[in-house]
C-alpha cells in the first residue's frame, strides 16, 4: 500500500508519545545543545534528520511490530540513529542495527557509533550496532523474528539489493515477517524515463520479495512498484489521496513465507 495523505488518529498520538519524527523543538541554549540533556529532552527522534513521510511510516511500523508480540529479536537495516530502533528496544525487544554508514555501495548517510551508543544510554535502550552490509554481518540463520527496513532499500546498490533479498532468506525464522517501506519517487522511471534521483532508484518490489522467496502480506498490488496491477498513471490521478514529499511517495510492505 501507499501511505495514505491522513494519518489515522492513533499514530498522531504515538508520534506525540515519542515527538516523532523530528524530536521537541530545543529550549535550552546554544551552548547545550546536543549535550545528555538536550537529547534526553528531544527523544530518540533527536539525533537524526528525518524526511517527513516518517510521520506515517514510524507508526505504521511500530503498530505492526506491535501486533507479532513482545521481546521480539528485531533486525533494522539501514537504521542510522532513527528513533524508532530505541523506542523498540526501550520497550524490551531485542534489536539489532545493520548500517554501514558512509561505507554504503549506494547512497550512504553519516552513522556516528559514538552518538549511537551514547544514545543507547540516555534512553535504556540497548541496541546492538553493526557497522557493515547484512551481507558482511554474519548474522545466525534465522535468528529474527522481525526484518525491518524503512526507506532504505532504494538507496541501495543493485547488487546489495540483491544481497539484501538473499539474507533475510536465510535470517527470517518461519513465522517471521519483512516490514518495509520504499520510496517511490515520481522523478524516475516508471514516471519518466530518469533511470535515479540523487537518492537512489524506484525498486521493484516484486522482483525483490522473489528473491527473498516471501510472500506479500499487507500490501495493495496496484500501488506497488513491479507489481502486474501497479500503473503509474493511476498512481499519478490518486495522488490526492497519498502523503506525497516530493519527490516520494511511500510504499508499504509486510512479508512472510
Amino acid at each position: 500500500m501507499l501511505a495514505p495523505r491522513e494519518l489515522p488518529p492513533d499514530f498522531k498520538a504515538w508520534n506525540r508519545r515519542w515527538h516523532a519524527p523530528f524530536g521537541r523543538r530545543r529550549f535550552l541554549p546554544r551552548s547545550l545543545r546536543n549535550s545528555w540533556l538536550d537529547i534526553k529532552y528531544r527523544g530518540p527522534f533527536s539525533c537524526q534528520t528525518n524526511n517527513a513521510t516518517r510521520v506515517f511510516e514510524y507508526p505504521w511500523a511500530a503498530a505492526e511490530i506491535n501486533k507479532l508480540g513482545k521481546h521480539l529479536d528485531i533486525l533494522e537495516v539501514g537504521g542510522g540513529l532513527s528513533g524508532l530502533q530505541f523506542t523498540l528496544a526501550s520497550q524490551g525487544h531485542q534489536v539489532t542495527n545493520v548500517d554501514p554508514g558512509l561505507e554504503a555501495e549506494g547512497v550512504g548517510f553519516e552513522l556516528p557509533t559514538g552518538t549511537h551508543r551514547r544514545m543507547c544510554s540516555i534512553f535504556g535502550a540497548p541496541v546492538r550496532l553493526i557497522s557493515t552490509t547484512i551481507q558482511a554481518a554474519k548474522l545466525p540463520d534465522q535468528s529474527f523474528d522481525v526484518i525491518l527496513s524503512l526507506s532504505a532499500l532504494e538507496h541501495f546498490s543493485p547488487a546489495d539489493v540483491c544481497g539484501f533479498a538473499h539474507e533475510v532468506k536465510r535470517l527470517l525464522r518461519p513465522q517471521g515477517r519483512l516490514i518495509m517501506t520504499a520510496d517511490l519517487f515520481i522523478d524516475v522511471q516508471p514516471f519518466c524515463s530518469q533511470p535515479s534521483n540523487k537518492w537512489g532508484t524506484n525498486i521493484n518490489l516484486k522482483s525483490f520479495l522473489e528473491m527473498a522467496q516471501l510472500q506479500l502480506l499487507l500490501g495493495n498490488r496496484a500501488e506497488l512498484c513491479g507489481f502486474d496491477e501497479f500503473k503509474a498513471d493511476a498512481i499519478l490521478g490518486n495522488s490526492s489521496n497519498y502523503l506525497l514529499v516530493p519527490p516520494s511517495f511511500v510504499q508499504c510492505v509486510i512479508a512472510g513465507r
